[in-house]
């Protein structure tokens, strides 16, 4: 009887060698052939992500679908640098890794592009519940990054009130707590690059257009008519306007009612954000590097065009939204590169 559990035991292994998985492994089948191969412990399902049809794992005691972490094996000649953030950050890594291909192995978590990492609340659940530390491939081993830069702000715009900002410098709290004990030889936190539609005047707050998570964090807000681009926190775009962050002027001349109103007044949320981020990591001793800086160098405090953009005119209604022309990833990627270096003591 021992003997043929064994032999069960055995022709498992041997299947899911066979397969390319690990020991203790299946592989995910792959629904998207740009991000590559994924695997999860045999006790945790396949799924298919939300974003890009990414494949993660359902982990046992959860019902979530995780998304994958970095997608290689960490390097065992090299320092391994991992960034976690959103679509911004999904920009520049590539870049950032190609200027470090001989100091460090730079890879993104989660691994399933653009936005991946969305607010400080997913971000929170997922480093608690999911293994955005760990391998795409290998989720069941322990990686002791070299260094680990994160940033959560561009998908928390919406938390502009006291009570959501305190909820905000909360998560990131325990974000910041988690990273500093997972053996990261070093942590530091990118500050939020600017977002102009909340931040010059006759430009109301951009709120995330997908669905609300919990009600903790966000009301039920109603969604803009006349193409509006996404879903209007306080104070709340009007019924007719054309929606989050598109200048009052935008909205009157292209509005099929030229009495519309746009939404605002700004919020200003990243300066409110970055304020309540830098709190945090002062308090853990963590270091940031300042890439809102970094871009108002080059385009100015205020701005609505500046050669750094990406063209997000027909989402925003001007030039600068969240994105990064060619021009604009190398700058950020420069600074990223500058800054891991100095980390890892190779000025």
């Amino acid at each position: 009887m021992v003997h043929s559990v064994w032999l069960c035991t055995l022709a498992a292994v041997l299947v899911a060698m066979a397969a390319g998985a690990a020991p203790g492994l299946h592989d995910c089948p792959t629904a998207n052939g740009t991000l590559g191969a994924s695997a999860c412990p045999n006790n945790a399902s396949c799924c298919v992500h939300q974003y890009y049809g990414a494949n993660g794992c359902v982990f046992a005691g959860t019902q979530t679908c995780c998304a994958p972490g970095p997608a290689h094996e960490p390097s065992s000649t090299l320092p391994n640098c991992l960034v976690i953030g959103d679509s911004v950050s999904d920009q520049y890594t590539p870049a950032v890794a190609r200027l470090l291909n001989s100091t460090c192995q730079v890879q993104h978590a989660p691994w399933v592009g653009g936005g991946s990492a969305n607010d400080a609340a997913n971000g929170l659940f997922n480093l608690e519940h999911c293994r955005w530390l760990r391998t795409a491939q290998r989720p069941d081993l322990h990686v002791n990054w070299d260094v680990v830069l994160f940033n959560f702000g561009l998908h928390d715009l919406m938390k502009t009130t006291p009570e959501l900002l305190d909820l905000y410098a909360s998560q990131l709290e325990n974000i910041t707590t988690i990273l500093l004990a997972s053996g990261a030889k070093k942590v530091q936190y990118a500050l939020t690059t600017p977002f102009m539609p909340d931040a010059l005047p006759d430009c109301g707050p951009y709120c995330s257009p997908g669905p609300t998570t919990t009600a903790e964090d966000y009301a039920p807000w109603p969604q803009p008519k006349n193409g509006g681009n996404g879903r209007c926190g306080p104070p709340r775009c009007e019924a007719g306007s054309l929606g989050c962050g598109v200048p009052n002027a935008t909205a009157k001349e292209h509005s099929p009612d030229p009495s519309a109103p746009g939404c605002g007044p700004p919020t200003y949320a990243v300066s409110k954000l970055n304020s309540r981020a830098a709190a945090v990591m002062a308090k853990h001793g963590v270091p940031t590097l300042d890439l809102h800086s970094v871009v108002e160098s080059h385009c100015g405090t205020s701005y609505s065009n500046c050669s750094l953009c990406d063209d997000e005119t027909r989402y925003m209604g001007i030039k600068c939204g969240y994105h990064y022309s060619p021009q604009g990833i190398s700058v950020l990627a420069n600074a990223v590169a500058d800054s891991l270096r100095k980390l890892l003591g190779n000025p």
